[in-house]
């Protein structure tokens, strides 16, 4: 609950940091929760008022978050190989995480966009996965350092 709790916080925060800058940079100086080129985005403004936009947009911000939080239990509670978790991690993500992308009006549903989005989906996971486990590695060398191994 508590890693749950804090992934809808650092959604709601992601969320809102890159909508602020997104709208500095595309909005003449509105504020856009939502891109209003996208599919959903335009949608959402032209169904919904402003407040209901950005309510909308902070429940799918959350539960972005919250995806993202509690997969890491992928890797912490099963005992599959680091191959086959990291697959399954890695489906279970984009298989979540991109509707709730196409949701947060990020991007117009155009293959263009699509192969955008999925092209960087995987080159950031495949940076934060090699990140993460150089630490893990490292982590491990130390704890068998101190228990006298190799």
């Amino acid at each position: 609950m508590k890693r749950a709790l804090m992934g809808i916080l650092i959604g709601l925060s992601s969320g809102l940091v890159i909508s602020i800058i997104f709208s500095l940079i595309f909005a003449d100086g509105q504020y856009h929760p939502v891109s209003p080129e996208s599919t959903f985005g335009h949608y959402y403004f032209s169904h919904f008022t402003e407040l209901q936009t950005v309510m909308i947009a902070s429940f799918v911000w959350a539960c972005i978050g919250v995806t993202f939080s509690l997969g890491t239990y992928i890797f912490t509670h099963t005992d599959f190989t680091i191959v086959k978790t990291t697959a399954v991690h890695f489906l279970t993500m984009l298989l979540i995480f991109f509707p709730l992308a196409v949701l947060a009006g990020w991007f117009p549903l155009k293959l263009s966009a699509l192969m955008i989005f999925f092209v960087i989906f995987i080159v950031v996971y495949i940076i934060i996965w090699s990140i993460i486990r150089r630490r893990t590695k490292r982590k491990i060398a130390e704890i068998n350092y101190k228990l006298g191994g190799k």
